[in-house]
């Protein structure tokens, strides 16, 4: 599966992220939207209801499809309150205002909604260029690696590599929406390598 992310225009996104993480602060407020069953609750019912009665342009139609198509895939784990918060802070321009790490963060939830696995090795993991056979799509991250390349601002200040397998098309990409600088390395022992790079160098 190609990892894609279409943009809608941003102040449509904007106005929906909004109007439901508004909401949903009223919800909690009220005392109905307190545990984290319940947001997500209070949001799938939000969303299906802003779908039937097509209360918002047809530009975002395909987000709240996708919102409601994750909610009813993983329920509760689909985080639907940090993916509004994060649809929200990219159509407003803040994600490049959020530290590395977050941004990071954040690719790898997408990618993991996409279908996609998320492995940490340890050292001796990836010394030996371990993998998961059965797993098509997958990206590796070195464990011991994170806290030396990143601060404990959460900024990036020394290159990480991540390794791929499956379809990366889609990749470099993926990590520019998320303000994120890579270079691709060539590929070494079936893994396709990125290196993920600070924003200084």
């Amino acid at each position: 599966m190609t990892v894609s992310y279409n943009k809608r225009p941003a102040d449509d996104l904007a106005h929906l992220a909004w109007c439901l993480l508004v909401a949903l602060r009223l919800a909690q407020q009220e005392g109905r939207a307190v545990t984290a069953l319940q947001q997500h609750l209070f949001i799938m019912n939000w969303l299906s209801t802003a779908q039937k009665r097509k209360l918002f342009p047809k530009t975002v139609a395909r987000d709240i499809l996708w919102l409601l198509t994750q909610g009813r895939q993983h329920g509760s784990d689909a985080r639907l309150v940090r993916k509004v918060d994060f649809i929200w802070r990219t159509s407003r321009n803040i994600l490049e205002q959020q530290s590395a790490l977050f941004r990071f963060a954040y690719f790898t939830e997408t990618l993991k909604s996409a279908g996609w696995q998320d492995y940490l090795l340890s050292e001796t993991e990836w010394v030996a260029y371990s993998r998961k056979e059965t797993v098509r799509q997958a990206i590796y991250t070195p464990q011991a690696q994170l806290p030396l390349s990143f601060s404990e601002l959460g900024e990036l200040t020394a290159p990480l590599e991540l390794r791929l397998t499956g379809d990366t098309e889609g990749i470099l990409p993926l990590l520019t929406q998320y303000c994120l600088r890579a270079e691709q390395r060539p590929d070494e022992q079936g893994f396709h390598i990125l290196m993920l790079m600070p924003d200084h160098t």
